[in-house]
């Protein structure tokens, strides 16, 4: 298993792939087709692989990729110039818009905390 150190997949790493533009174009178009037509919601992964021609073929979709900090979600966004926080930010953005909720530009802690009962036995 991957996550075994003793495991030969312990030392497979992450890398971007360097596409020729026609094909990192065709790729882009078919996740987007795909996280429609398979209804997900605020963010997922798509796994490729090239064959020996160059053609991509689709490993897996994974709806719900992990959000950990090492993972293979954050590794593509800091390919893609985008920060392990920044990452985070589109997805609870994603959410939000998704739900209709309005972020809370710039609300400090104290504030929010003040909004807030201390614990549930303070709930009316």
């Amino acid at each position: 298993a991957k996550w075994l150190p003793d495991s030969p997949y312990w030392k497979i790493t992450s890398k971007p792939a360097n596409l020729p533009e026609g094909t990192e174009k065709l790729i882009v178009r078919c996740c987007i087709s795909l996280f429609e037509r398979l209804e997900c919601r605020d963010y997922c992964r798509f796994d490729w692989r090239l064959d020996a021609q160059g053609n991509p073929k689709l490993l897996e979709v994974n709806p719900n990729p992990g959000w950990c900090w090492d993972g293979h979600l954050a590794k593509m966004a800091k390919y893609a110039g985008l920060s392990y926080s920044g990452m985070l930010g589109r997805i609870l953005k994603a959410a939000e818009e998704r739900f209709g909720m309005e972020p809370e530009n710039g609300a400090r802690e104290e504030e929010r905390a003040e909004q807030l009962p201390l614990d549930a036995g303070e709930v009316a």
